[in-house]
């Protein structure tokens, strides 16, 4: 009876004739036991109205920052801080820049999925009112969602950084990209997999909650469209994942992918620059500015107006203080571009699809992994490279005077670093160099590529960690591929930390600080692991955590040749971890996972890693002494390739869904600290098969309350 019961919904599902809330579009959500979003649409326009919708479900707030920030209406939500945003998206031109290009770099088919998203957002707003944050941020159009992408892409390349320093007159003389906190990714192929599959790890290391947190979601059309991976909330196509062919993670790149420059004003004219000797106008506008002064701005506002001026030049966008004028040229403000490549190799069928994809170059600044079930596996240093003249150093402020500093093209893909079926079998990226992407034989050399590019030279811990344990074995089971993605170790290698050598820190001498012998003995006894049992590492992070909080840029540069002020520091530093530690906890000796948490609502978890741990956690100040994981490891995604195509695991930190009355917003944390993930497919049977709700946007849902078998069957209002 239960058989027939659950046959009969499904079928009654398929052909129940439900009127769609907006006539257009032909889609249905399934929503997993984990309350994941399986979209099915006879078009790829039908999923991208489905996504959005599902996205605004369950975290439409997000969705809103990510679009009120395209339309620079953020102030208006989060005040002061907000305008700042606003500032900076009017500065960088965002808006006029996607008013340029959209008619003629994206294609007709890309806009019918642009307005999808743009009328699942409108119509959600409409029928959620009360959800809306700013009334005057709706209607969203279509360009509205590319604003968001370019701006997430500036963000990731430290547009925010280097604005911030020009704003505030510190232009910096040193290299200024600021990177993540980082991202893992690896993928083996038969050469070294024992089974002789193909694997794939997809590990970026966001933060856990807020505009750029991972939605996990499966989309999949009769247009060929049939892809599981993870997004932002309001992002209207998958950023890594897999499809039935193929996969790929992303890993930030570190490359130099800006470039500040000072202009030099002409003595004859006011707001005007020299070029070459020839005189040019800085164009000149106003910021238009909307800031919520009210306390309670979810509640009430109190809205002020005000403008501010805003200069461009021959180099882009444009500051002008007391030390001169200053410009900043990068390519996330050059391109609209990312989100249809994205679109393109979601698609992808095979390598030689997915390599024109990236022939677009609208992915200004990740790295990628792939592997496909055709035993390819690929490495790409991916990014905007500019075009840069030799003679000049391009790690600092550059001369804005000559026409021989302004760059405006960007290295072809096939000219960047990159890496396909190295003999070893494996290629990795932890946000190191993209010279040690796999073994050292088939790596590709330095002095190969043309030194203006700007790629980082240097290692963080996890690639070199990564480095150790593979060099372990000569064939990986699948066993030893997520020993190796879980794994909580530092490197043996000294680098350890890169902020002055924090490490040095080992050098000091019990017999020499008596009133600490005790704290150096443990830091000098911590073997380096991030177990959550291990009774030196709270210690040991307490104490990195008060570097990191305690130094700025002056203080590392004399710490770099006066040793002695550097040490004198580490014991400050020491004495006051000692007393918070027993204020706290009343020993210095406590497990890691008393002291670092993974906390969401009302559950309160301990949790193993460490910053740039492979298995990565990054804490903020949570409770009594405590530290509460917020970035790091988020949405995972193992994939073991065989000749039929995927079989691949997820988890998220938290869940799904984003409000606090719903089963979905813990639901995955104890999957989460304990290593363990759940079943997720491509297939639309076995979506079907796993379905909690069932339903078409806006309209009402057959709600399946299973088991391991059907309860019952009902309806209920959306």
């Amino acid at each position: 009876m239960k058989r027939f019961l659950l046959a009969f919904a499904l079928c009654a599902i398929s052909t129940s004739g439900f009127s769609q809330t907006d006539k257009k579009y032909n889609v249905e959500i399934v929503r997993d036991s984990f309350g994941v979003p399986h979209i099915f649409g006879k078009t790829d326009a039908d999923c991208v109205y489905g996504l959005v919708w599902a996205e605004c479900e369950d975290d439409f707030t997000t969705v809103q920052w990510g679009l009120m920030l395209a339309k620079g209406m953020l102030g208006r939500h989060l005040g002061m801080e907000g305008a700042k945003i606003d500032y900076a998206v009017q500065l960088l031109r965002i808006q006029k820049t996607i008013d340029e290009h959209y008619d003629k770099d994206v294609s007709p088919e890309f806009k019918k999925l642009l307005q999808a998203a743009a009328d699942a957002g409108n119509k959600y707003a409409q029928m959620h009112p009360d959800e809306v944050l700013v009334k005057k941020a709706e209607p969203v159009g279509p360009k509205d969602f590319i604003g968001g992408y370019m701006l997430a892409q500036a963000l990731m390349t430290g547009v925010d950084g280097a604005l911030g320093q020009m704003v505030n007159g510190n232009v910096p003389q040193v290299p200024f990209v600021e990177k993540g906190r980082g991202s893992n990714a690896m993928a083996m192929n038969s050469k070294i997999t024992g089974d002789g599959h193909v694997y794939l790890d997809v590990n970026s290391h966001q933060p856990m909650e807020g505009p750029l947190s991972w939605y996990e979601c499966h989309l999949q059309s009769e247009e060929g469209w049939n892809m599981y991976g993870s997004t932002f909330a309001g992002g209207i196509t998958i950023f890594h994942g897999v499809n039935e062919n193929l996969g790929w993670a992303h890993t930030t790149n570190g490359f130099d992918a800006i470039d500040i420059f000072q202009l030099q004003p002409d003595p004859k004219k006011r707001n005007h620059y020299l070029m070459d000797g020839v005189s040019y106008p800085l164009e000149i506008g106003r910021a238009r500015l909307s800031v919520n002064f009210a306390k309670h701005p979810d509640k009430h506002k109190f809205i002020i107006n005000a403008s501010k001026k805003i200069w461009w030049s021959k180099y882009g966008a444009t500051v002008v203080n007391k030390k001169g004028m200053f410009s900043i040229r990068l390519a996330s403000n050059m391109t609209i571009k990312a989100p249809e490549q994205w679109y393109r190799m979601d698609k992808a069928k095979n390598f030689t699809e997915f390599r024109h994809a990236l022939d677009m170059q609208g992915i200004v600044n990740q790295n990628i992994t792939y592997a496909d079930k055709n035993d390819t596996i690929f490495f790409i240093s991916n990014g905007a490279f500019p075009k840069r003249a030799d003679g000049y150093d391009w790690t600092t402020t550059l001369p804005g005077n000559t026409s021989k500093t302004l760059w405006t093209e960007f290295f072809p893909e096939t000219a960047i670093p990159q890496i396909l079926n190295p003999d070893c079998g494996y290629i990795f990226n932890a946000n190191n160099t993209c010279f040690q992407a796999t073994c050292s034989a088939d790596n590709v050399k330095c002095a190969s590529i043309n030194c203006t590019q700007g790629h980082d030279t240097t290692m963080t811990n996890r690639g070199l960690r990564f480095q150790e344990n593979i060099s372990k074995y000569s064939k990986v089971s699948w066993d030893d591929f997520l020993k190796i993605k879980y794994d909580s170790h530092y490197p043996a290698h000294p680098l350890f930390f890169k902020k002055f050598q924090a490490f040095d820190i080992v050098e000091l001498k019990e017999e020499e600080h008596p009133d600490i012998a005790d704290c150096i003995k443990i830091i000098k006894a911590w073997d380096k692991s991030g177990d959550m049992n291990n009774m030196n590492a709270a210690f040991v992070y307490k104490v990195l955590y008060y570097i990191y909080d305690h130094t700025n840029g002056d203080q590392e540069k004399q710490f770099a040749t006066d040793k002695k002020a550097k040490f004198e520091f580490f014991v400050t530093a020491i004495k006051n971890v000692k007393t918070e530690m027993l204020a706290d906890f009343g020993s210095l000796n406590v497990p890691l996972g008393d002291f670092q948490r993974h906390q969401r609502g009302n559950v309160d978890l301990p949790t193993d890693g460490g910053p740039d741990m492979w298995n990565a956690k990054y804490g903020k100040p949570y409770g009594k002494g405590r530290v509460r994981a917020w970035m790091g490891e988020s949405f995972i995604l193992l994939a073991n390739f065989t000749k039929d195509g995927p079989h691949f695991r997820t988890v998220s930190p938290y869940g799904t869904s984003t409000h606090p009355d719903s089963k979905h917003y813990t639901d995955q944390m104890k999957l989460y600290v304990n290593h363990q993930t759940k079943e997720e497919s491509l297939s639309k049977d076995w979506a079907y098969k796993h379905a909690e709700r069932v339903y078409h946007p806006g309209e009402q849902s057959l709600e399946l309350v299973l088991s391991h078998h059907v309860q019952h069957v009902r309806f209920t209002g959306e």
